[in-house]
């Protein structure tokens, strides 16, 4: 048996008295494209931001390629992880925001350009040429000189892609990657994740609520309600035949609104 790429082993997330996520426990083995479903307040998002340790977790311990990142080894012992340590395990995973999360003062190259200079310590030469081999992977080299404010939702996304690929990644996660988006651009998106999940270069987590898009490209799709999941399998198993009530309620509301 191979390690998972990631695992949550028993992880705890409160804010206050509400816990959003309960004694989680679960993995994604590498190269796994994974789609995490559910309504609002479930959890979904949550996982993605502890993973990123954009959010501190209350008890349990997350791994990623078998190495805990919440924790770290000292003396024989596992010890709250140094700032170092997560810094090093969190360059493995990249995440794209709803968002986009551009600079606005900086152009779509210089986005690009920025982590791998100051993070990584590349030349801007280097730099500028991953940079525009990755926008035009996702069809915008020709918007290098570009603002975010000239570009539209979908071209913003697509650049914010591109930034996070810049920095070789290992991990890939997507929170809800075309929300923010007006719908005649969320093909651009999907298309761009949808090779990137073709590839097998990543381990992909996604949360979504494209129901179509996620039974197309996951390997599995896991299904959030309350801070667990309630029930996972094969998109075709959970979509077509799914065995929990609460998530039968869930798909019959969701595939019936879109």
């Amino acid at each position: 048996m191979t390690q998972p790429m990631i695992q949550f082993d028993k992880v705890l997330k409160a804010y206050g008295a509400l816990q959003v996520l309960k004694d989680l426990d679960f993995t994604v083995d590498k190269g796994e494209v994974v789609s995490i479903i559910g309504p609002s307040g479930s959890g979904k998002t949550t996982v993605l931001r502890v993973l990123m340790t954009l959010e501190p977790i209350q008890g349990g311990t997350m791994y990623v390629d078998g190495e805990p990142l919440n924790r770290m080894q000292a003396n024989g012992e596992l010890v709250d992880a140094s700032a170092a340590h997560i810094r090093r395990i969190r360059s493995k995973i990249g995440m794209v925001f709803q968002s986009f999360n551009l600079f606005p003062h900086m152009t779509a190259l210089e986005n690009c350009n920025e982590s791998p200079i100051y993070t990584q310590g590349k030349t801007k030469a280097e730099a500028t040429e991953e940079s525009m081999r990755l926008l035009d992977m996702v069809g915008l080299a020709d918007k290098a000189g570009h603002y975010p404010s000239q570009l539209s939702g979908g071209q913003q996304q697509r650049v914010a892609i591109a930034r996070t690929l810049a920095m070789h990644p290992e991990v890939l996660l997507f929170d809800e990657p075309t929300s923010a988006l007006d719908p005649e651009m969320v093909g651009e998106v999907l298309e761009v994740i949808r090779e990137l999940a073709r590839s097998g270069n990543y381990t992909i987590l996604l949360v979504t609520h494209q129901m179509g898009f996620a039974r197309e490209v996951s390997d599995r799709v896991c299904f959030f309600d309350g801070g667990r999941m309630v029930e996972q399998g094969l998109p075709d198993d959970l979509f077509g035949n799914p065995q929990n009530e609460r998530l039968q309620q869930f798909l019959s509301k969701v595939l019936e609104a879109g």
